[in-house]
C-alpha cells in the first residue's frame, strides 16, 4: 500500500500557489473576470451512512465535480472544509481524486478534517495548507482571503487553542446562544489582526474582496463561528467587501448583511444520489453563481 505521505508531497506540489494567481488562458472579451470552483463537506470515510449522509458515495461524487471543473473555463478551486468525515486514511482517497485536477486547490480546514487520532491532527495541517493555516492571495483586482475558523477549537490538537476554545463554548454556553457547540471554531486574536490588516491592504489597493471560511458568519445560528460578533463588527467598517462563502451547515442557504453576501454551500456528503458543487464567475458588478445539483445558482450585485 502506498504511504499517505507519498500523496501528500505529490499534491502539495500540484496544488500550492506563490503570490498572484496567475492563468494558463486568455479569457474573451465579455467574459467574466475571474471564475473559480467551490466545493463543501465531501466528508468521505469508508464507513456506513448515517441518516442523510451517505459518506461512501462522496469519492465518485467529488470525481463528478473534479471533471466538470476541468472541462470548465475556470481559474482555481477552493475547497471550504471537511473532506473527510473521519479517519487518518480517508484523506489517501480523496487526495487521490484531487490530484486528477488541472486546476489549483486551495483548500480551508473544516472540524471533520480533525477527526483524526491525535498524533495525526498536525499533519492534517500539512496536507491542507502547509505551515499558514490562513492566507490571502490577489489577482486582476479582487482580493480572496482565506480564514481558518478551526484555529480555535476543542479539536484543534493544540493544548493551549483547546483551552481557549473550551473559555469560550462555556461563556457561549453560559448566555444560551446558538453556536454553542463543540463542532464550531474561532479565529485567534493573531488571525483577527492579520485579517484586519488584509482588509486595510485591499482597502489602499482598491481591491474588491471575497472571503471563504468554513463555519459560518451570516446568518445567526447554530453553524456559526465563535467569534462572530467580532467578526461582522471589523467588516462593517469596509465597503470592499464582496462576498463570504462557507460551508459546514449542510442545508445551504443565503444572507445579505450589510451589502455583503453569504451564501452557504450545501454539503456534498448529503443524499445517497445528489450531487452538489458550484462554479461562481466574478464581473465587474455581479457575481454569477452556476450551481450543480442541488445547489442553487443565483446572480448576486454588487
Amino acid at each position: 500500500m502506498i504511504r499517505i505521505s507519498i500523496f501528500i508531497l505529490a499534491f502539495r506540489i500540484a496544488t500550492q500557489f506563490s503570490g498572484n494567481m496567475n492563468t494558463t488562458y486568455t479569457k474573451e472579451p465579455g467574459d467574466a473576470v475571474l471564475s473559480f470552483g467551490l466545493i463543501a463537506d465531501v466528508q468521505y470515510c469508508d464507513c456506513k451512512s448515517q441518516g442523510s449522509r451517505h459518506f461512501g458515495k462522496s469519492l465518485n461524487k467529488l470525481s463528478e465535480a473534479i471533471d466538470d471543473f476541468n472541462d470548465s473555463n475556470i481559474d482555481f478551486i477552493i475547497n471550504l472544509g471537511d473532506l473527510i468525515e473521519e479517519d487518518f486514511r480517508s484523506f489517501q482517497a480523496v487526495m487521490e481524486i484531487l490530484e486528477k485536477s488541472d486546476k489549483k486547490i486551495f483548500h480551508l480546514p473544516g472540524n471533520h478534517d480533525y477527526s483524526v487520532k491525535r498524533k495525526h491532527k498536525k499533519e492534517v495541517n500539512t496536507i491542507l495548507t502547509g505551515e499558514n493555516t490562513y492566507y490571502s492571495f490577489s489577482s486582476k483586482g479582487f482580493r480572496f482571503i482565506a480564514l481558518n475558523s478551526c484555529e480555535i477549537s476543542t479539536y484543534s490538537g493544540s493544548f493551549l487553542s483547546e483551552l481557549k476554545a473550551n473559555t469560550m463554548l462555556a461563556r457561549l454556553q453560559r448566555d444560551s446562544q446558538p453556536n454553542a457547540y463543540e463542532w464550531n471554531g474561532a479565529l485567534s486574536r493573531r488571525q483577527v489582526k492579520w485579517f484586519e490588516s488584509e482588509l486595510t491592504e485591499a482597502d489602499s489597493k482598491n481591491e474588491h474582496v471575497l472571503i471563504f471560511s468554513h463555519h459560518t458568519v451570516e446568518p445567526a445560528g447554530t453553524h456559526n463561528i465563535y467569534n462572530r460578533e467580532e467578526i461582522l463588527e471589523i467588516i462593517s467598517g469596509h465597503d470592499n467587501i464582496i462576498a463570504w462563502f462557507s460551508g459546514h451547515n449542510h442545508s445551504g442557504g443565503y444572507s445579505n448583511y450589510r451589502d455583503i453576501h453569504f451564501i452557504t454551500l450545501k454539503a456534498m456528503v448529503e443524499t445517497p444520489d445528489s450531487n452538489s458543487w458550484a462554479l461562481v464567475e466574478i464581473y465587474n458588478d455581479m457575481l454569477r453563481i452556476n450551481g450543480r445539483g442541488r445547489e442553487e445558482s443565483r446572480v448576486l450585485t454588487y
